[in-house]
């Protein structure tokens, strides 16, 4: 069962970061000096990091509150 629910999360946050991530490419303003490919990757790499992030602040706070308990 762990197992199913790990696929179906692992599904919808990769629909959701392909969905976000073509919308903002999208919504992006190319100079003509920058190569789009490289943007793309650039923008990529971020969103990856701020997600990653996010879920390690909240496993530390996580852990914090199980140590104060």
């Amino acid at each position: 069962m762990k197992k199913l629910i790990q696929k179906i999360f692992s599904k919808l946050v990769k629909k959701a970061i392909k969905k976000s991530v073509s919308e903002a490419v999208e919504s992006v303003p190319v100079s003509d000096s920058e190569n789009p490919k490289k943007e793309l990757w650039k923008f990529i790499i971020q969103t990856l990091i701020s997600i990653l992030t996010a879920i390690l602040t909240a496993l530390g706070t996580t852990s914090c509150m199980g140590a104060i308990h």
